[in-house]
């Protein structure tokens, strides 16, 4: 190890003896932590990393056996890691005391509505066994008729489906079809009626002429 990383962890282990000796004070109340791991850390200087590491966590087992809380938040740091991971700050380090006073004034009326609420949460009673237990009964049920309208669903989607078919169908061939029917049909006599014009005129020219050359 050289020299630098073995300052930093020298420097490291003196920050965790200290944290360590103030939540020993924090939770006995008395000096008689604080004494220890002071005799522990001024013993500690002249001995190895590995030394002082191996110390430091006997100290903090002792400890943990000691206080309720540590074995509480060992086993909650056992569990649940991530808890313990730190988060960054979106607060600006450029700002003021006064403005960041500013900032905490500005969002303390939440603070009273958000314990209001806990409250209100704390005082709902908890449902009655019976009751839960009903309802979990009625699943298998709900399930039923979940997968029934489902199915209602989909036959109700078909049925449009085959409704816009068949109007489509009665408009392509009742209304478009009987158009064109009337229309042909329109075209037809229009053309009957222009050959018996045709035929009409044809033959009274024929009298004519039969009568102008008459002896």
């Amino acid at each position: 190890m050289s020299d630098g990383s073995t300052k930093i962890a020298l420097e490291t282990l003196d920050a965790l003896e200290s944290r360590l000796q103030r939540v020993g004070w924090y939770l006995s109340g008395d000096n008689e932590v604080g004494e220890v791991l002071q005799n522990v850390k001024a013993e500690g200087r002249n001995q190895t990393v590995q030394a002082r590491l191996a110390r430091l966590e006997n100290n903090l087992g002792k400890l943990s056996s000691r206080s309720h809380e540590v074995r509480e938040l060992l086993n909650l740091y056992s569990k649940y890691p991530d808890l313990f991971q730190p988060t960054t700050s979106d607060m600006p380090s450029t700002l003021s005391t006064a403005e960041i006073l500013a900032i905490i004034t500005t969002c303390a009326t939440s603070y009273p509505t958000t314990a209001s609420r806990l409250n209100a949460i704390q005082d709902l009673q908890i449902p009655a066994v019976d009751a839960s237990a009903s309802l979990i009964a009625l699943h298998p049920r709900l399930a039923k008729v979940e997968l029934l309208q489902e199915s209602q669903a989909r036959e109700m989607a078909q049925l449009r489906t085959r409704t816009a078919s068949a109007i489509q169908r009665w408009y392509e061939l009742g209304v478009l079809g009987e158009g064109e029917c009337w229309s042909e049909w329109e075209s037809r006599a229009v053309n009957a009626e222009k050959r018996v014009r045709r035929a009409e005129i044809e033959q009274a020219q024929e009298a004519k002429e039969n009568e102008t050359y008459q002896p």
